[in-house]
Formats: structure tokens, C-alpha cells, sequence
């Protein structure tokens, strides 16, 4: 028994040895699609990173940029996650547009809650998995 044991445990201190590169590389394309996925949703709702609310415009009072969503994507290369963002959102992104109303649509600095999150949840999932929990 204590063979046995000794084998178990030499698996998983090699399971765990192999944990840095294994395991954000394994994680990155889901992490990818969770980030995009909430990133959709914030902008659906209105929303910039963390959940805060644009400004509606002050011509209609209506809610802006309805396509901001089009211009994110998300990829992963290894273990790096890109957000990226294309086209006339920049500008809104960054306020360098007429009036000068900035309505961030990705984040930018910390990492919000949302975010970090989804992110925590694909990242256990996953640990799990490599450490044969799952």
C-alpha cells in the first residue's frame, strides 16, 4: 500500500510541477470566449468594464453605441489573452469624440469583478481537470 501511495503522490507533484505552462495554456481559448462572452453582455446592457453605465447621448437621450459589440474580439495566442478593439468604438472608447464623453467599452488597468470571475471559474474548472479531479 504504501508503494502505492507513495506512486499517487508522485503523480500529482508532477501534475502540479507541470501546472504553470499546462495549465494557462490548456485554460486561454475558454478563458477567450468567457471574457468575450461577458464583454457582449456588459455592452448589451449598456455598460463599460465593471458594470458602470455610459451616459445615454445627449441629442435623443437614447442609449449608445447598440453595435459596440461588433468591434471586440477575443483570441487567445498560448496563454495570452487579446482583447481587441476596432473601428469608430476606439474613439468613443477613449472620448475623442465630439463632446468628449468617454464610454469605455474594454477594460483597461485592473481587471473588473465580472471579468476576473469568469476567468476564476474556467481556471479552476480546468485545474481540476489536470489534477484528475474532474
Amino acid at each position: 500500500m504504501a508503494r502505492d501511495g507513495r506512486a499517487a503522490l508522485d503523480l500529482q507533484i508532477a501534475r502540479l510541477r507541470a501546472l504553470p505552462l499546462a495549465l494557462t495554456r490548456d485554460a486561454a481559448p475558454a478563458v477567450a470566449r468567457a471574457v468575450e462572452a461577458e464583454i457582449r453582455a456588459q455592452l448589451a446592457r449598456g455598460e463599460g468594464p465593471g458594470g458602470k453605465p455610459w451616459p445615454m447621448r445627449k441629442v435623443d437621450g437614447g442609449r449608445p453605441l447598440r453595435h459596440a459589440a461588433d468591434a471586440v474580439t477575443v483570441t487567445s495566442v498560448g496563454d495570452v489573452i487579446i482583447v481587441r478593439l476596432s473601428g469608430v468604438e476606439v474613439r468613443h472608447h477613449l472620448g475623442a469624440v465630439r463632446g468628449g464623453v468617454r464610454r469605455p467599452i474594454i477594460p483597461t488597468g485592473s481587471l473588473p469583478d465580472p471579468l476576473a470571475s469568469a476567468i476564476e471559474t474556467i481556471v479552476a474548472e480546468k485545474f481540476a481537470q489536470h489534477m484528475g479531479a474532474r
